[in-house]
């Protein structure tokens, strides 16, 4: 009885050292987020494709909105592909996320 206890004992023991399930450590990404809207009217702009990092690809909401998760931190890129009818006022941003930030880029486009 005494053996199947230290038995016990050791197994208890060596889990404990182990750490248990650990909490995995926060990812090196942000969010990027914001509005595509028409530059003369403030209107929200639906169907703009919205690619940052050149493989992470959004496209607006009826209410312009767009969202991109896990965006690579530091300096990058996002590019603006407008719907038919639509150019963009800037095709083009330079931004430089932090590590766990949720940056805002609101993205004016022009009718053609």
């Amino acid at each position: 009885m005494k053996r199947a206890r230290f038995a016990l004992l050791a197994v208890i023991v060596g889990l404990a050292a182990c750490g248990g399930p650990a909490i995995p450590p926060a990812q090196p990404y942000a969010t990027i987020t914001g509005r595509v809207y028409d530059a003369a009217t403030n209107k929200p702009v639906a169907g703009a494709t919205v690619t940052g990092s050149t493989i992470l690809t959004t496209t607006s909401a009826d209410d312009g909105t767009y969202k991109i998760e896990n965006f690579p931190i530091g300096p990058n890129e996002v590019q603006v592909t407008p719907p038919a009818g639509y150019a963009a006022v800037q095709p083009q941003y330079s931004i430089s996320p932090q590590k766990g930030e949720t940056l805002t880029l609101d993205i004016a486009l022009k009718k053609k």
